[in-house]
């Protein structure tokens, strides 16, 4: 873009988001939109594979420079172009691929057009971007806290050491009270650790390893995104009728009969997905948020939280060239949004691919069974008439003191009831944990898989164990429905 359609590309974004259209709370769900979005025909735009970043190394370190800017990109064939705010100005962002063990720097420019948007809390003067590496490990002053803002015009340099575990992680804008509607709007982007370990398992790799961001969106006939709070959007989070996957409605892929390997992130606000295949086979399940699971699991259904990721292969290998495999969403959805994506089988192939039995070691985290479990309830008040979403009753303050101080290296067991009626996809910054109890009912751990979000049940409970290590200072928990994270489900904690 040049210097004209950039500023032409932020005023259109600037006039969008001040005038949309309120949403509002419909039968068929919560959130849904009261200006609804077009009737598209699916399945008639190619999946776009988010390109990679292409990074500049210096001795073992890969350095990388994304700039946040006003981008213009088509959702569907029928639609015109629409304004977005993404990294490199493109939606999704690009794709940053990492080794473990070699560190790597992502310098984020913020270009964003100048919005002054108050907190929606404490109606605070705000807006300025952070960058949050989702899943990271990370020293705390480079984890995106919203407190470490980027100036309009500055930069930011987040340094990544890569030493955890192979996983799929994803960056996002995480600044203070609009991290919904910023990553509504297109700051999201795929960021993946490889091993040496999980290179020898001789999983799908190249052209047959793909990145799938999954989002819903709200958008006019003239193509523009739609991003509203409402009495109800306040309560809910904000839900979309169209499904969108690596920034397309309902797209399909042309594959070959053989084993693929998808890495699927949940980058909605809101919308919790089960995701199915419309040819009755089975979803093999290899990862979770934190890396491979012990052994691979078949599963007829996966559901998928906000934030969550399915690292997932599935076989095409037994479909006739020919046939169409449809990605459903059969979370109680009709319409646009029951299909994610297509699969079209066009060709035969030789696949030398393997889905082993053992993927990856597992060891149960220990636990001194007389140690006291923390406890954190997630609820909601209303303030001067308005839905606040709050933690232990108190909504969100950078000012206030870390909800809990745990010792560095320490495992602890954190309880969190939920007596609302609405689930609550939790993130906790910094650590990978296991899932031990929910609802009174003991887990296996290696089930669930290393975790990073979970979700605490409607009117029920969850535990979760981890281990607090490899940094001191202040991280994050809160809610990744982005807009009760945004109204105050939010605490800080700190590692000492």
């Amino acid at each position: 873009m040049n210097r004209r359609d950039w500023l032409k590309a932020g005023a259109l974004g600037a006039a969008g988001w001040m005038a949309a259209p309120p949403l509002r709370l419909a039968a068929h769900e919560p959130g849904a939109a009261s200006e609804a979005s077009p009737v598209l025909e699916p399945f008639v735009d190619r999946l776009p594979i988010p390109r990679d970043s292409v990074p500049v190394m210096h001795g073992k370190t890969a350095h990388h420079t994304l700039v946040m800017k006003a981008g213009l990109t088509r959702l569907h064939r029928d639609l015109p172009r629409t304004v977005i705010w993404g990294f490199n100005g493109i939606y999704p962002g690009p794709t940053l691929r990492a080794v473990k063990g070699q560190p790597m720097v992502v310098r984020q420019i913020n270009r964003l057009p100048v919005v002054d948007l108050p907190d929606p809390v404490h109606g605070m003067p705000g807006g300025l971007p952070a960058v949050h590496l989702h899943g990271g490990h990370v020293a705390p002053e480079h984890d995106g806290h919203p407190r470490e803002f980027i100036s309009q015009g500055g930069f930011r340099d987040y340094h990544y050491p890569n030493s955890q575990r192979a996983m799929s992680l994803f960056y996002h804008d995480h600044s203070h009270g609009h991290t919904g509607r910023r990553v509504y709007h297109g700051l999201a982007g795929a960021y993946l650790i490889e091993d040496p370990e999980e290179q020898l398992l001789n999983l799908p790799r190249g052209e047959f390893d793909i990145p799938l961001l999954i989002q819903d969106r709200v958008v006019t006939g003239s193509g523009q995104l739609v991003y509203s709070l409402d009495h109800a959007s306040r309560e809910a989070g904000v839900f979309g009728d169209l499904l969108l996957v690596n920034g397309v409605v309902q797209p399909h892929l042309p594959v070959k009969a053989r084993k693929y390997r998808f890495r699927i992130i949940n980058g909605s606000n809101a919308r919790i997905y089960e995701l199915q295949l419309s040819s009755g086979r089975p979803l093999i399940q290899i990862g979770t948020d934190g890396g491979l699971l012990p052994g691979p699991v078949e599963k007829k259904v996966i559901h998928l939280s906000p934030s969550e990721r399915a690292d997932v292969v599935i076989d095409f290998s037994a479909e006739p060239v020919g046939s169409k495999v449809v990605l459903r969403n059969c979370a109680g959805c009709t319409g646009s949004t029951s299909a994610l994506m297509r699969f079209d089988v066009m060709e035969a192939a030789v696949d030398d691919s393997t889905v082993p039995d053992c993927l990856s070691s597992w060891e149960n985290l220990p636990v001194d069974s007389q140690a006291p479990i923390r406890q954190f309830e997630l609820n909601r008040r209303t303030i001067h008439g308005e839905v606040f979403w709050v933690i232990n009753g108190k909504v969100y303050d950078m000012a206030a003191p870390p909800i809990a101080t745990v010792q560095h290296g320490a495992v602890e067991r954190w309880r969190f009831t939920n007596p609302t009626n609405h689930p609550h996809p939790v993130h906790i910054h910094l650590v990978q944990f296991q899932v031990i109890n929910i609802n009174g009912i003991p887990q296996d751990p290696a089930w669930h898989g290393w975790k990073d979000t979970f979700v605490a049940p409607v009117n029920g409970e969850i535990t979760v164990m981890a281990r607090f290590s490899g940094y001191t200072g202040r991280y994050l928990m809160h809610c990744h429905n982005l807009e009760h994270e945004d109204l105050g489900m939010m605490a800080d904690f700190e590692i000492v």
